[in-house]
């Protein structure tokens, strides 16, 4: 009885040790990961690059909004001028922002052509996610273009009106960053 109990423990232990021929693996010897592994991994990389990249660009961007534009404009020249400025960093950052968002959809592999319903509600695929987020951008776009000008009409023609329509259009930006940041999740930015 104590050679079959000894027979099957010697069995068990094959049977555990790598590739099933009782080979012990050397102290710090380690699997070679699969393509598939390292491919991931690379994503993974990428994909924490991405993350910090956008919470630098919005980040950068709530503290110039923090920091106060166009203090010393004291001219209606002066504020056109500097509204302008701050408009264009602003605009280049939300578009740094999107395209960090974009690039953040793009799953790290290939997924079924029909993603399972969730408990939420259905799923979407990456490219369904990507065409909602451009759709979404686009959609903004025409608002903060219709509300801003609206805003310029608001001085009926006067030599304010510039500014004030550069000063919605800031503002407007700015809190669809923040909007972005919600809608995609604070922790994923």
């Amino acid at each position: 009885m104590r050679t079959h109990i000894v027979a099957a423990i010697a069995s068990v232990i094959l049977c555990l040790a790598p590739n099933g021929r009782g080979q012990q693996s050397q102290p710090g010897q380690q699997k070679a990961p699969t393509p598939e592994q390292k491919a991931y991994r690379q994503w993974e990389t990428r994909y924490r690059q991405l993350q910090a990249q956008g919470k630098q660009i919005f980040d950068a961007e709530m503290a110039r909004e923090k920091a106060g534009d166009c203090p010393n404009a004291n001219t209606t020249t002066d504020f056109d001028t500097c509204y302008g400025k701050q408009l264009e960093i602003t605009e280049s950052n939300l578009k740094s922002f999107e395209a960090t968002i974009h690039d953040l959809l793009i799953p790290a592999r290939k997924e079924p052509a029909t993603p399972a319903p969730g408990l939420g509600g259905p799923s979407v695929t990456a490219a369904q996610g990507t065409a909602e987020f451009e759709s979404v951008e686009r959609i903004w776009r025409q608002y903060r273009d219709t509300a801003c000008t609206a805003a310029l009409h608001q001085f009926d023609g006067g030599s304010g009106a510039p500014g004030f329509a550069m000063q919605c259009r800031l503002q407007l930006t700015r809190d669809h960053m923040r909007e972005l940041r919600m809608i995609y999740g604070e922790s994923f930015l």
